[in-house]
């Protein structure tokens, strides 16, 4: 379904808003010329009526109806009686009026099929009342409000035009940043520019650092796209020349060397690769994709039964040490898959480091889960830097690739751990994982 424009929106809702706001004001503005207009025809009839009972000759007499051409004012009548409702003075129409004697005040009357507003008034024994159509009121106040209504149905379309060049003079920095965005490169980190309204620094804040997200991304895929590259040419140009030895060799002791040789280069290979891969898979990660209180007995069973089964071809053996119970095993919520990537690179580490013979320790405590190996160690000089990708410290005999520490590193940074690495007092390696 097509979503409407906001231009679009904005003029519809303004031309729903206006003439409802014009109504509104036109009511109001209606009710109140109709107050006034009553309130000033009131007092014209109360200071004609005045007028007419102190200023008429008590002797006054009944006079005749006007005749045709008579000056009688068209929506008025008048009338006065003396004290016994005889009629002293009419105008015509008041002979439709009735008297009431010693009343002071208004009436609505209808008569001859006309509402009247009648003032009357009683004072030295005689009544006089005074009255108004009311249709002549209504007259005013629609020619007050005809001359309020005219003048906006007449601004109609050029207000229109108006609202319409305002709506797109304030969606023009909108247009701008779409421009700027359609014009952008894909790998332009530059970020847009807050020259924007300030309802738009948000939306511009938010683009920006999707940007910069973005940028950041890019380069590490791009990094890692050449280390990797870098690293798997070494290992494939071993591959390419056991092969080639395997081919020439005259003799079967020779050529099963070679072969053994190679299937090595595979297997270090393909270990690269998964490495590399489980590097690529958690990159972009910002948290794990699936929290759950961990398990640490279960994800260390399943580890170190793995980690057992390449032990054992060197002789090396593989313990659990647990000084807490199982749920008091450093409380966390994470991924048992990405925490079991863990401590397999952990203890990888440890046996592919350990002598023949020696002893490789996970440790699983209420602050702390460790691996610690009874290998060489690592000189102190390198203890920070065996965490970048890639880097192994020089005089290395194990093969390797230099992931492995980078891959537990970057598992423990999703799940709010820190890495310690430190040589032991009585010689190996001790790899512990803390909060951060």
């Amino acid at each position: 379904m097509a979503v409407p424009s906001l231009r679009g929106r904005l003029m519809r809702m303004i031309m729903l808003v206006v003439p409802l706001v014009w109504l509104v004001a036109t009511g109001l503005s209606g009710y109140a010329a109709w107050h006034e207009v009553n309130e000033l025809y009131d007092n014209q009839q109360r200071l004609f009526a005045r007028q007419l009972l102190y200023s008429t000759p008590a002797i006054a007499r009944p006079v005749a109806p006007p005749g045709p051409g008579s000056d009688a004012v068209d929506g008025m009548a008048l009338a006065l009686w003396d004290a016994h409702g005889e009629l002293m003075l009419h105008d015509g129409e008041g002979l439709n009026l009735s008297p009431h004697p010693g009343f002071s005040g208004f009436l609505t009357l209808e008569a001859e099929g006309k509402q009247w507003r009648v003032y009357y008034l009683s004072a030295n024994a005689r009544t006089v009342a005074v009255a108004m159509e009311r249709k002549e009121r209504w007259e005013v106040v629609r020619g007050l409000l005809a001359a309020q209504w005219l003048p906006w149905l007449l601004m109609v379309p050029v207000l229109l035009i108006l609202l319409w060049r305002s709506v797109a003079r304030g969606l023009a920095p909108l247009e701008r940043v779409r421009e700027e965005l359609q014009h952008r490169t894909p790998d332009d980190p530059t970020p847009l520019s807050r020259a924007v309204p300030s309802e738009l620094t948000p939306l511009i804040d938010g683009m920006n650092g999707l940007i910069a997200r973005g940028a950041e991304m890019l380069s590490r895929e791009r990094r890692f796209t050449a280390d990797a590259a870098h690293e798997l040419r070494t290992p494939l140009a071993a591959l390419r020349v056991q092969a080639e030895v395997a081919q020439l060799s005259t003799t079967t002791q020779a050529r099963q060397h070679a072969l053994g040789q190679l299937t090595l280069g595979i297997d270090r290979a393909t270990r690269l690769t998964e490495q590399l891969l489980a590097l690529s898979r958690l990159d972009p990660l910002q948290t794990p994709a699936h929290l759950a209180p961990l398990r640490w007995q279960a994800i260390a069973a399943r580890a170190l039964e793995e980690a057992r089964r390449v032990a054992a071809e060197h002789g090396i053996g593989v313990e659990l040490q647990q000084s807490v119970p199982d749920a008091e095993v450093l409380p966390l919520s994470g991924d048992e898959t990405l925490v079991g990537l863990l401590l397999r690179n952990l203890l990888d580490n440890a046996i592919r480091y350990s002598p023949d013979g020696a002893t490789v320790t996970l440790v699983l405590a209420a602050d702390h889960v460790a691996v610690r190996d009874t290998g060489p160690g690592i000189s102190a000089e390198w203890l920070e830097r065996v965490r970048e990708r890639f880097f192994r410290p020089p005089g290395q005999s194990q093969p390797g690739s230099g992931l492995g520490l980078s891959i537990v590193e970057r598992v423990a940074e999703l799940h709010g751990l820190a890495l310690q690495l430190e040589n032991h007092p009585e010689g190996g390696l001790v790899a512990r994982l803390v909060r951060a």
